[in-house]
């Protein structure tokens, strides 16, 4: 039985238990069984029965609000029955498939009136446990509607996106935008996106899982849309480096046994005895967050530092950092404080036999003018790897093959992103780019034997794309672990589109300059908008 007819089986069996209750419910009533079947039908005589308006019967259609309306139909119902214990109210909505046969079959228990009194009954007492209670499981509920399907707080942990977002800025990410997802791992404790802290475990079960699926959106993923998404590369995860990429450790683990001779066990074992290796599902994974460069079908490529799309210059936001060789006239450089004036980051000890008197830095465009100013600076020009030129020793660059792909970061490409019915031909070359899309995105085993490929143990020349792709960068583009490193973006890791900035704060600035007040409340797609209408 598949996961798809395990869920259809509980939807029924959740039904069927409600119906066969309130079949009996009614035919006490005198009402006709029938209407106990028929969903609207149903919903008007239960509203009647609870005094309520039948008209409340439409936020049943409302995906996500229909949630608190059927647990607030089932518990009136339960008090009309003179039912007004916490327990009740988790068996009326919870428990549903079990509480409305006994319920409505049990001989003691009788429709009394809406309120569940009796004529002259004195309200049911309301102890302060049971009401805060109630407000808790309330505030609770509430909360996740509003996380899982309207919108979530994040904050900016790295300077990927600087200085378009900042560190310490906290913006919203809005669900509704691309439409929200359905929680994929749906058995999870509210508030903890993978793992409880302290304990460190994870908050979730992975017994029970939904297909993907998302709500109806106001707008498709466009070309530079600010993302978040669970990150690609963080199904399988060592607990004890979390900073790094699992594969990245793989990699680094094969290049350094191979540089020592060390060939009596695989990379994958040599990482899993020095760390803890767990796996998480998609909608568990890291979120990150960066601009969508590319959607599906584009043609991306990057030349020598200048990223162009569909072979036409990309957009380039007004505070994107970029990188400048600066040669000094003698042996001197910027103090820490000249550095932290002029917004400028010294990035020269990632590269090897710098002359003394070159430095890369990294800076905002129209800080090249104030820089050329300085006496004792002979050049400041654009920063580049050139072609096939790459300091990392390991094959961290996707596809992460030197043998087919030879790229880096500032050449890179032509790529071009699936999209949903792409036809993928498939030989020795493209599998490097596709064989994650498609055993590990896609669902699909994957073999090769005497040259060819079988998927699903088909022979295979060709795969037809099911999903649609993005590819994502920051905008600190030499500061920025983006899809350059770990490929495509899967639309169902995409989890919503960043928003507007609520707070945010500069950690190291002093007490009282730690709010950034002229960030608050700002629309961060405002400024591309303006530029690009």
């Amino acid at each position: 039985m598949d996961l798809q007819t395990k869920l259809l089986l509980l939807v029924a069996i959740y039904y069927i238990g409600i119906r066969i209750g309130t079949q009996k419910i009614f035919t006490k009533l005198g009402i006709p069984a029938w209407k106990a079947w028929v969903p609207v039908v149903c919903s008007f005589e239960w509203y009647r029965l609870v005094d309520k308006p039948k008209w409340w019967t439409i936020w049943l259609f409302v995906p996500g609000v229909n949630v608190f309306y059927w647990g607030g139909q089932l518990t009136r119902m339960a008090v009309a029955h003179g039912r007004f214990s916490f327990l009740d109210s988790m068996g009326a909505t919870l428990g549903a498939p079990l509480y409305w046969p006994w319920l409505a079959y049990n001989k003691d228990i009788h429709y009394i009136s809406p309120e569940g009194l009796k004529p002259g009954q004195k309200p049911y007492p309301r102890t302060k446990t049971r009401e805060w209670a109630d407000a808790l499981i309330f505030a609770v509920l509430a909360a996740f509607f509003i996380r899982t399907f309207i919108a979530e707080p994040y904050t900016i942990p790295t300077p990927s996106m600087e200085k378009t977002l900042l560190v310490g800025d906290f913006p919203f990410v809005s669900k509704f935008h691309y439409g929200a997802r359905i929680p994929m791992t749906p058995l999870a404790i509210p508030f903890f996106h993978h793992t409880i802290p302290f304990l460190n475990i994870p908050a979730y079960l992975e017994w029970f899982k939904l297909p993907y699926n998302r709500l109806p959106g106001l707008q498709k993923v466009t070309r530079n849309d600010m993302v978040v998404f669970n990150f690609p590369a963080g199904d399988t995860v060592a607990l004890e480096k979390q900073d790094m990429s699992y594969y990245d450790l793989v990699r680094i683990a094969e290049y350094q046994m191979k540089q020592q001779g060390i060939n009596n066990m695989t990379p994958q074992e040599a990482i899993r005895s020095q760390y803890h290796i767990t796996t998480r599902p998609v909608d568990k994974q890291e979120n990150y967050i960066k601009r969508c460069v590319a959607v599906p079908n584009d043609k991306l490529e990057v030349k020598d530092g200048v990223l162009y799309i569909n072979d036409k210059l990309a957009y380039q936001p007004e505070n994107i950092y970029l990188p400048y060789n600066v040669v000094f006239k003698e042996n001197v450089q910027f103090s820490n404080d000249n550095l932290s004036e002029y917004e400028i980051e010294d990035i020269s000890n990632r590269f090897n036999a710098m002359p003394a008197n070159h430095r890369v830095y990294l800076m905002k465009k129209n800080g090249v003018e104030k820089l050329k100013s300085f006496p004792a600076i002979s050049s400041v020009s654009p920063f580049a790897y050139s072609k096939n030129q790459n300091d990392e020793l390991i094959e961290s660059i996707f596809p992460n093959n030197f043998k087919y792909n030879k790229w880096n970061v500032d050449n890179f490409g032509p790529i071009v992103i699936p999209a949903a019915g792409t036809k993928l031909v498939l030989n020795d070359s493209t599998m490097n780019q596709y064989k994650r899309l498609i055993e590990i995105y896609e669902g699909n085993t994957l073999e090769t034997k005497d040259g060819k490929f079988f998927i699903n143990g088909v022979e295979s020349k060709e795969y037809i794309c099911k999903m649609n792709y993005y590819w994502m960068m920051g905008d600190n583009r030499h500061n920025s672990q983006d899809s350059r490193y770990w490929g495509f973006v899967p639309e169902d890791h995409i989890v919503g589109k960043a928003w507007f900035i609520w707070m945010s704060i500069d950690y190291a600035a002093d007490l009282f300059h730690k709010m950034r007040w002229n960030r608050l409340f700002t629309n961060i797609h405002d400024k591309w908008a303006k530029e690009n209408p």
